[in-house]
């Protein structure tokens, strides 16, 4: 996972909004005077005591005293609520060993374990694949399958081990296969060799001409504001194109940036101003309630990367509806635009259930000069909510049309008007309701890479 310290900013790591914050004297957390001498187990812990008094959501439950014998990672377990899966605590001078790498960004693809009907034995199945990576170039595509990873047959129960064990290697080999009905002919192994990849995540848009009804199509995996021009450009090619309805597809996105999804919303929706919230946050007694506008948000973008509200005006249609297209993957960032859209026009979701992140989380580090502590903590601190104040999906957004992608095999390239989600879309667009025929075998997905990148996102906003 890529974890970068932006002071005074709201940042959310494993999908959870943070504000990076650093412990000093003057926040007046610890009043003692500073420790001298070697950092001893007593202050690391009670340093992590105070800070999630102070910010963490749940703080009436903390004890009064620190623990003196477990390590900081135990310890700082312990302090969260059971139903707490999103805090973090990250060892600054350990990264790699305190965070986990992201499948896509390290191999070029993402890949699903899947149980087909007729078909005995689970399979896998490339979901994405970044154009131009090692996989790309051996041929390999989106609707590909594969039966054994390091020559190791897939079952329900390894994969996610398979998985974890190529990550650490940074290296493997998938045995790919075909299928002709029901049956299934290995064709070769391919190898894997790890890297650190980058990726534009504007991966297409385009319009659909749709039978009269001109409808502009954007596929976004990752809300990065470093592309906030590239978003804008293809805003503009789409209201060029006299666009009366937009599909934006969000079905693999994790997250990400918020002031690259305060672009997105504030390219939809035209009711919207500089001055309109975007966000609303609630914490505890200490923490308060704060509200963001877009304004604020498009100033402070992660890549320092400034696109002003007033410059997203070139590409804003005059829409009244969007429809968004989302899976378990949806994530964070994500859910934030379905949610945040919602106060401005009419939101309209295609798929299947997205993650559920709601919550927030401040992120302390020890600033003191010399800095004492490695650790950076990220406690839960916020609920999120939109401009109307409506929030709360912590069990995800449910979708308004149910489709699950899986049940059509093999799966179609992304944009391809005959996918399921965009098929679905489509004829809810034109009011005829009718969609493809669709293949009747069910897919069940069993393991799936993209879900740890939609666990482990971040986002992050203004203060």
């Amino acid at each position: 996972m890529d974890v970068r310290i932006f002071p005074r900013k709201i940042v959310c790591l494993s999908g959870i909004v943070m504000i990076m914050l650093s412990c000093r004297k003057e926040d007046k957390l610890v009043p003692d005077p500073p420790p001298t001498g070697p950092v001893t187990q007593w202050e690391t812990n009670k340093w992590i005591l105070d800070s999630m008094r102070y910010y963490y959501l749940w703080n009436t439950t903390l004890p009064v005293k620190a623990d003196t014998q477990l390590t900081a990672i135990p310890y700082f377990n312990t302090l969260k609520q059971a139903t707490d899966s999103f805090s973090q605590i990250i060892d600054l001078n350990d990264i790699p060993g305190t965070s986990k790498k992201d499948f896509l960004h390290t191999f070029g693809f993402d890949f699903a374990v899947v149980s087909i009907n007729g078909i005995e034995k689970p399979l896998g199945l490339l979901k994405f694949v970044i154009p131009g990576s090692a996989i790309w170039q051996d041929g390999l595509r989106r609707g590909d399958y594969f039966t054994k990873i390091n020559n190791t047959p897939l079952t329900p129960q390894n994969a996610q081990q398979l998985s974890e064990d190529i990550l650490n290697d940074h290296k493997g080999s998938l045995t790919k296969a075909d299928i002709a009905g029901n049956v299934v002919t290995e064709t070769g192994e391919v190898p894997l060799q790890g890297a650190t990849l980058q990726e534009n995540p504007l991966y297409i848009y385009q319009t659909f001409e749709n039978q009269g009804h001109p409808t502009g199509y954007i596929f976004y995996n990752y809300f990065d504001d470093f592309y906030n021009t590239n978003l804008l450009n293809a805003f503009i090619k789409l209201k060029q194109d006299n666009i009366k309805d937009l599909i934006i597809d969000l079905r693999y996105n994790p997250g990400g940036s918020v002031a690259a999804a305060a672009a997105m919303i504030a390219l939809i929706a035209p009711a919207t101003n500089e001055n309109s919230i975007l966000a609303r946050y609630t914490g505890n007694k200490q923490m308060g309630s704060l509200s963001v506008t877009f304004k604020q948000a498009l100033a402070v973008p992660e890549s320092r990367v400034v696109v002003p509200f007033s410059q997203l005006a070139a590409g804003r249609s005059s829409i009244s509806r969007v429809f968004i297209l989302t899976t378990h993957q949806t994530a964070s960032a994500s859910e934030l635009v379905i949610n945040n859209l919602k106060p401005y026009l009419q939101v309209i979701t295609i798929g299947e259930r997205t993650y559920g992140k709601d919550k927030g989380a401040v992120v302390i580090t020890d600033m003191r000069t010399p800095r004492r502590l490695s650790w950076a903590l990220a406690p839960i601190t916020y609920l999120l909510s939109n401009a109307k104040g409506e929030g709360n999906y912590t069990t995800g957004i449910a979708p308004d049309y149910t489709v699950y992608e899986l049940n059509t095999q093999p799966l179609l390239p992304m944009g391809d008007p005959a996918d399921p989600f965009i098929a679905k879309a489509l004829s809810v667009i034109r009011g005829d309701g009718r969609t493809s025929a669709y293949p009747e075998r069910i897919t069940t997905s069993l393991y799936d890479t993209r879900t740890r990148a939609s666990r482990e996102s971040r986002l992050i906003l203004p203060r």
